[in-house]
C-alpha cells in the first residue's frame, strides 16, 4: 500500500519516512459444523457461521541513505495493531448444549482480542536509471529481502483439530524472502506525470514451525498532477495477487486471493521540505482463489505518510 505515495522526488543524503495505514472494517468468516465439548473434544453440531471483523493499524518507519546519485540503501520497520472481533451467525436451531459447544469452539479459533507487534522488516538496495525511454523519465529498481522480525504462530490447523486454542493471525513469515520492486515515472504534459510500479515477494522455504509464506505480487498504474511546487494530486489503480501459503507442505485454505483498489490522494511540501501525503483506497474487486477458507475482505483503507529529509 505504501507504493501509492506521491510522485518521487530527489532525497537528501538521509531521509526518514513515516507511513500510517488504517484498515478499519475488514470482514471474514466461514461455515462450521464443529463444536467443542466441555472435556475439550471436537464434536459435530448444527451448521453455523463464524464471523470475524478485523481492524488493522500499521505504522512503517522507513530509512533511506543515498550512497551516490544512483544508489540508495533503504530499510523499512513496520509495527502493527490488529483488533479482532468474533461472533456466531446462527443458521440451524441449536440446543443449549450445542450452543455452549459452538461458543467454546469459536473461542479456540477466533476471539475478541487485540494483537500488537513488529511485522517483518524490509532491506533494499535501490538503483536509479534516468532517460530510459525519454529525457526526463525515471526508473527506480529495488532488490532486497524481508527480515523475519514479526511474530509467527504454530500450525493452527493441527491445534484446531486437537481442540487447542490457536491463532491464524501472524505478523511475519519467519523466513528471509527475496523482494523485487520497480517504480517508473515520466512527465506527460506540464505538471502531469504518469506512474507505474510493481513489487514481488517470493518465499522459497518454510520456517521452523513448518510455515511457508505465499508469493505476493502487487502493481499500480496512475498519475500525479503537480498544481504548485508544494501541492500535488494523484490517482492510482492497485492490483494484488497472493498465492497459497502452506503448513507442513499442505495448503493453508485461508490464503490465496486477488483484489483491486482505486486510490486518490494529495501531497503537500512544507517550507522546510517536509512532505505530507494522504491517500484513500476504495475496494473494487476481491476474490478468493480456492473453494474453502475465510479470507478477509477489505473495506476502505486510509494512509498518511510523512518524509523528513536531512
Amino acid at each position: 500500500m505504501s507504493e501509492v505515495s506521491l510522485a518521487s522526488k530527489e532525497i537528501d543524503q538521509f531521509q526518514v519516512n513515516v507511513n500510517m495505514l488504517v484498515s478499519p472494517d475488514a470482514q471474514g468468516g466461514h461455515l462450521s459444523s464443529e463444536g467443542l465439548s466441555s472435556t475439550g473434544k471436537v464434536i459435530p453440531v448444527p451448521s453455523h457461521r463464524h464471523r470475524v471483523a478485523l481492524s488493522t493499524y500499521r505504522m512503517d518507519v522507513g530509512l533511506q541513505y543515498r550512497l551516490n546519485d544512483r544508489w540508495t540503501l533503504q530499510a523499512n520497520i513496520p509495527y502493527a495493531v490488529k483488533n479482532q472481533e468474533a461472533s456466531i451467525e446462527w443458521i440451524d436451531s441449536v440446543s443449549p448444549e450445542d450452543k455452549a459447544a459452538i461458543l467454546r469452539s469459536r473461542d479456540i479459533h477466533h476471539r475478541d482480542e487485540t494483537y500488537t507487534g513488529l511485522s517483518d522488516s524490509d532491506l533494499f538496495l535501490g538503483y536509479k536509471i534516468r532517460g530510459l525511454f525519454g529525457t526526463n523519465d525515471l526508473l527506480f529498481t529495488r532488490f532486497g529481502t524481508t527480515i523475519p522480525t514479526g511474530k509467527t504462530e504454530e500450525n493452527p490447523w493441527k491445534l484446531g483439530d486437537a481442540g487447542i486454542e490457536h491463532l491464524h493471525i501472524q505478523f511475519g513469515t519467519g523466513t528471509f524472502n527475496p523482494i523485487a520492486n520497480l517504480r517508473y515515472s515520466a512527465p506527460l504534459y506540464r505538471g502531469l506525470m504518469i506512474t507505474a510500479s510493481g513489487r514481488g515477494m517470493f518465499p522459497f522455504y518454510e520456517n521452523s514451525k513448518t510455515y511457508r509464506g505465499p508469493v505476493e505480487l502487487s502493481y499500480t498504474a496512475g498519475f500525479t498532477y503537480r498544481l504548485f511546487n508544494w501541492l500535488s494530486f494523484n490517482g492510482n489503480y492497485l492490483g494484488f495477487y497472493q498465492s497459497a501459503a502452506a503448513w507442513d507442505g499442505e495448503r493453508d485454505i485461508n490464503t490465496g486471493l486477488r483484489y483491486s483498489m482505486a486510490a486518490l490522494g494529495m501531497s503537500m511540501v512544507t517550507l522546510n521540505d517536509i512532505s505530507v501525503s494522504a491517500n484513500v483506497m476504495f475496494p473494487l474487486t476481491q476474490e478468493t482463489l480456492y473453494d474453502a477458507g475465510d479470507a478477509i475482505e477489505f473495506g476502505t483503507l486510509v494512509s498518511v505518510a510523512t518524509s523528513y529529509p536531512f
